[in-house]
Formats: C-alpha cells, sequence, structure tokens
C-alpha cells in the first residue's frame, strides 16, 4: 500500500473514532472494494423486522484461500467503506471476509438513531440477519464475528441468538460492561444512554462459549486491558488477551511504516486461528 494512502486512512479513523463521543453514521461511501480491484458480491439482507442491508462479500485470495469467513462488525461511526483496505488485507491473506452496514449507515435502509446512545439492540438483530444468510451460503466454512469497539457490543449481545453459527470472535476495544463505560463517559463529562439494562448485557456477554481473542490498546481509557483479563477470567482458557502499544482501535496501524499496514493484526488473526 502506497504511504500516502497510508496517512490518509490513518487520518480518517482517527477523526472518526477517536474524537467522536457518539454513534455517527455516514451515508456516503468513501470507497467501494473496486477502489482496490479487489473481487466481490453485493447483498441485500433482509432482517427480521424487514430492514434490508447493504452487505459486500470480499473474495478470498485464491492462492491461499482458507477455510474461514471474517463478519465485521465496525465502531459507532461511518459505515463499511471506511474498512475497505482492512477488509481487503485479510482477503489478501485468504480469508472470505463480510462486511455489512448497520440500519440507518451507509447504503442500508432509514433508521432514526439518537447519537447519545452507546449502542441499539435493532444492531444486534442486523448481524443476526448476516450471520444466518452468511451461514447459510457458506456451510463448509467456519465463521467467526469482528468486532471493533460498538462493534464487540454488538458482538457480544447477538451471541445468544447466534451462537451455533459461528466459531470465534475477535474483538479489538472490547466492551466488557455497559454500565462501566457509561461511567467512564460521565467522567469525562460526556453523558451517553443504554438501550437497556446493562444486566441483560452482562447476561449475554457471559454466556460466550467459543474462542475469543481480544486486543487492547495501551493508552485506551475507556475499554481496558485490565477490563480484558476480567472478561478472560470469567470466560477462561478460550479467552485469549493480547496488548499492543497504542490508541483505541490503532492496532491495524501499529507498526505499519516499518512491517506494513495491518501486518501485525493479521499475525494476530492467523495465530489465534491457528491454534482452535
Amino acid at each position: 500500500m502506497k504511504k500516502t494512502a497510508l496517512v490518509l486512512i490513518s487520518v480518517i479513523f482517527l477523526l472518526a473514532f477517536n474524537n467522536v463521543i457518539a454513534i455517527n453514521p455516514d451515508r456516503e461511501y468513501l470507497m467501494t472494494p473496486d477502489s482496490v480491484s479487489w473481487n466481490y458480491e453485493q447483498l441485500k439482507i433482509t432482517t427480521k423486522d424487514n430492514y434490508k442491508l447493504n452487505t459486500w462479500i470480499y473474495e478470498a485470495n485464491s492462492e491461499n484461500k482458507k477455510d474461514t469467513v471474517i463478519i465485521l462488525a465496525y465502531p459507532d461511526a461511518g459505515n463499511m467503506s471506511y474498512f475497505v483496505y482492512y477488509a481487503a488485507i485479510l482477503a489478501n491473506e485468504g480469508y472470505t471476509v463480510v462486511t455489512f452496514d448497520y440500519r440507518g449507515f451507509g447504503k442500508s435502509d432509514d433508521f432514526e438513531i439518537q447519537r447519545e446512545y452507546l449502542y441499539y439492540t435493532e444492531f444486534a438483530l442486523d448481524l443476526e440477519a448476516v450471520v444466518d444468510n452468511i451461514s447459510k451460503k457458506f456451510k463448509d466454512k467456519q465463521i467467526g464475528i469482528w468486532g471493533m469497539s460498538m462493534g464487540t457490543t454488538i458482538a457480544s449481545r447477538a451471541y445468544p441468538a447466534i451462537k451455533g453459527k459461528i466459531d470465534f470472535i475477535i474483538g479489538e476495544g472490547f466492551v466488557t460492561d455497559t454500565s462501566t463505560i457509561i461511567d467512564r463517559y460521565i467522567a469525562l463529562d460526556k453523558e451517553l444512554l443504554l438501550p437497556e439494562k446493562s444486566s441483560v448485557y452482562e447476561k449475554a456477554i457471559q454466556s460466550i462459549k467459543l474462542p475469543v481473542l481480544i486486543l487492547t490498546a495501551s493508552n485506551d481509557k475507556i475499554t481496558t486491558n485490565q477490563d480484558a483479563l476480567k472478561l478472560q477470567e470469567t470466560l477462561g482458557q478460550n479467552c485469549k488477551v493480547v496488548e499492543y502499544e497504542g490508541d483505541h482501535l490503532s492496532g491495524f496501524q501499529l507498526d505499519a511504516e516499518n512491517i506494513g499496514f495491518g501486518t501485525w493484526y493479521v499475525e494476530q488473526i492467523n495465530s489465534f486461528l491457528g491454534n482452535i
């Protein structure tokens, strides 16, 4: 990847996900998989409450194709076009990668969003629909969810409904306790709301019974390494925690100028999946 593209991605990412403390959807696409000359399929997936979600399926590199599908549940801002390079890098590694837009984001159906909410339970319905469709489409592959920040909340919240259809969860900036997140934002003079009792989320996340990889940033004051280690104690030996030096959701950029954009991140995923 050209250095100018790397810098642009990093700037966009930092602006979108580190300076905005609220749900902040973007309806316009920055790029599509065509922008990086990647083969993909576009699908419209319908949720059980009749919302249509725009979905891109990135074709795995045929030279090192793996029997694994990774579904991205992204953070609370932007849309799936912000992750074209991320998805293409994983697809180049041999994974089939699926990205989708939550309702109210990108080219998915309209949905009224109050931005001060930490998440919407309806987003979990979106992920359920995608997992259901993809698990039927790729019956011969193992399927997992890659969640980032709010995406980890959605993956955990959806888990009871999809637990028989996925094989692993990868999470960066993992939300382990929604009430704690609200309290930390209050300490920063930012007020966010929960769409449901935190006990509902707690019950869902503690029910996870499959391999989990959690990537944590040393400078992350909201979703901390200690949070991840505490969840690891609850989930047991199937949960692996890896800390890196950096800020919230900066794992893909780690040492990018020396080893390449996403290289460290892909190594962690490969190692994790190679041992489950």
